[in-house]
């Protein structure tokens, strides 16, 4: 008796829940990628990294849209050999479309693109493009360093509004007051010096850690600026004739920017800057010298400031065919030293802060005008006042502080160098009996310009610096906050990754619905294989459909290649392939 099964009826229940929960896997993502977005690693509130959980849920997203796609696609197998006959090896290359990729671009390639295989196509289309799911979502993220704000640290930035120098200071002495020795003098000195020879001290800022970077707001402060100038054109001299030795000296004179002294009285030209030279024709055998540097610092009526005279000759030598009487001419600089009222811009430090320097800034400059009438006192010093000329900046310094720094650059920076012609002792030239032969640091400098600024900013920092830190000298340095900034690894999402993995579970929602729909009407058999079983071929006789030989599965599928088929359903109601 022949018994007629009725096939238990999933209908696409298993799909339509894989469905939902590759929907709200794609979701979470998408929440995600929202919440991490631009915003420090730090605060990710979970124990698990994003990075983490973005793989697990996409995982389980391909994981299930996959298998509504396998169910789509083997679904779609019965519906081809419905519409029309079709190979029957056409059953075996959709099953394997249904499988994965590689079966999948197997029938994008066999089965011809018709009205009955469209859907099927865009279904493996879709599990091909599905390789591409699991790389994409490994680049969804990315990982940078950048600065962030440190609310909790305060960096410091030292700067000048009114000073008063610990190396040049006064002591009462009786109904006088006297300049006071100080330990702080010699720390000064060493400062300056080593600024002129190029080791410039740095400003002094605090960027205390865990701050990789600080930056500060534009600011004021006391400074010293200076303006330098090569004033060689223009210059006269007045030389003497050669004595018997081949000597004669240079007075020059007309030089622009230096002020001659009108209170001197007689022979002006005594008081001239003066080179001596020695003529290359000298046979005496003595060892003689050329002079090949002076300088000379001016005053501005006792108060800070002043032009700074510079005469060099490149070298000793005469020039050959200008005989003995016409010694080559020096070159003439002025540098003037005077207060002013620097701005700074864009300050900041260099990364990492550990370096101790500054960079990316501007300093705008000002110049002060002596305000008469300043009856202050600093720290028990008399103090006077310089202003912009607006008068809306005014700086206080002690008046032990402008002296004492004006007669110590009187002194420093006045100086000579000399060559020597010959010599009948073993060792000469060159004097090593002075603390520092800045002489010699101006005659081989390539750009004395470089060294007069160097001078001018080593100064304006050891006013801007405080003697307790930093190696300043002003003990009324005060401080501008700036900004702190740290290290921090922020989520950067790369949302173009992200269309491939999106795109593909909308496409399978849609393409799922579409299939549900247009195989409504015929039976649901998906990838069952008693179907295979039950339905028989009807139309071949028993020695048509003989396969001799061996059975493997490729045997099989050439021959079901030449059988042409249509799945329908006989006058009984049974279901079978009809020959076509």
């Amino acid at each position: 008796m022949a018994v007629t099964a009725e096939p238990s009826n999933w209908w696409w229940w298993w799909e339509l829940a894989g469905a939902a929960l590759s929907l709200a896997s794609m979701c979470l993502i998408i929440t995600i990628l929202a919440l991490v977005g631009d915003k420090p690693l730090s605060a990710w509130p979970l124990s698990i990294q994003p990075n983490s959980a973005i793989s697990i849920l996409t995982t389980v997203a391909k994981a299930t849209i996959m298998m509504v796609v396998a169910s789509c696609i083997s679904q779609l197998k019965w519906r081809h050999m419905l519409l029309q006959p079709q190979p029957l090896h056409h059953l075996q290359i959709f099953e394997d479309a249904s499988r994965g990729p590689w079966g999948a671009a197997v029938m994008l390639f066999r089965v011809p693109l018709r009205l009955s295989s469209v859907l099927g196509w865009a279904l493996a289309l879709i599990t091909v493009a599905g390789l591409g799911i699991e790389p994409s979502a490994q680049n969804i993220l990315d990982f940078q360093i950048k600065p962030v704000n440190l609310t909790n640290t305060t960096a410091e930035m030292y700067l000048a509004r009114q000073y008063v120098s610990k190396a040049f200071r006064q002591e009462e002495y009786g109904n006088n007051l006297n300049r006071a020795v100080t330990s702080e003098l010699p720390h000064f000195q060493a400062v300056v010096l080593n600024g002129m020879s190029g080791q410039v001290l740095p400003p002094s800022f605090v960027c205390p850690a865990p701050a990789v970077s600080c930056t500060w707001p534009s600011f004021t402060s006391l400074g010293i600026c200076v303006t330098f100038r090569n004033v060689t054109e223009g210059v006269d001299r007045n030389c003497t004739n050669p004595d018997s030795n081949y000597r004669q000296s240079c007075r020059y004179h007309n030089i622009s920017g230096w002020q001659e002294d009108d209170t001197k009285t007689g022979d002006r030209d005594q008081y001239r800057p003066t080179l001596n030279y020695t003529s290359p024709g000298d046979s005496s055998g003595l060892a003689q010298k050329t002079q090949t540097l002076y300088t000379t610092y001016g005053t501005t009526g006792g108060r800070f400031g002043g032009p700074w005279l510079i005469l060099r000759h490149a070298s000793s030598s005469w020039p050959g065919g200008w005989g003995y009487y016409s010694p080559p001419w020096p070159e003439v600089f002025t540098a003037n030293f005077a207060w002013c009222e620097q701005t700074y811009s864009g300050i900041g430090t260099a990364d990492p802060v550990t370096s101790g320097r500054l960079v990316n800034g501007t300093v705008t400059s000002k110049p002060l005008f002596y305000r008469l009438g300043a009856n202050d006192t600093l720290l028990g010093s008399y103090a006077v006042g310089y202003s912009t000329a607006d008068n809306s900046s005014t700086y206080h310094l002690s008046y032990p502080a402008e002296m004492g720094l004006q007669e110590y650059l009187s002194s420093v920076l006045e100086m000579s160098a000399f060559d020597y012609l010959r010599s009948s002792s073993k060792m000469s030239g060159a004097a090593i009996d002075a603390a520092m032969n800045l002489n010699f640091v101006l005659k081989l400098a390539p750009d004395l310009e470089v060294v007069a600024q160097n001078l001018a900013n080593t100064l304006t920092n050891l006013i801007r610096n405080s003697n307790d830190t930093g190696g300043g000298d002003n003990a009324l340095a005060t401080t501008v906050t700036g900004t702190a900034f740290g290290r921090e690894q922020f989520v950067i999402v790369r949302w173009q990754w992200l269309i491939l993995p999106v795109l593909e579970t909308v496409l399978a929602l849609v393409l799922l619905v579409i299939s549900i729909v247009i195989t409504s009407g015929s039976p649901q058999l998906k990838d069952s294989v008693s179907a295979y079983l039950l339905y028989p071929l009807s139309g071949w006789t028993e020695d048509e459909i003989k396969v001799g030989g061996r059975q493997t599965g490729g045997k099989l599928e050439g021959f079901a290649a030449g059988m042409k088929a249509r799945f329908a359903m006989d006058d009984a109601g049974r279901w079978r392939f009809w020959r076509a």
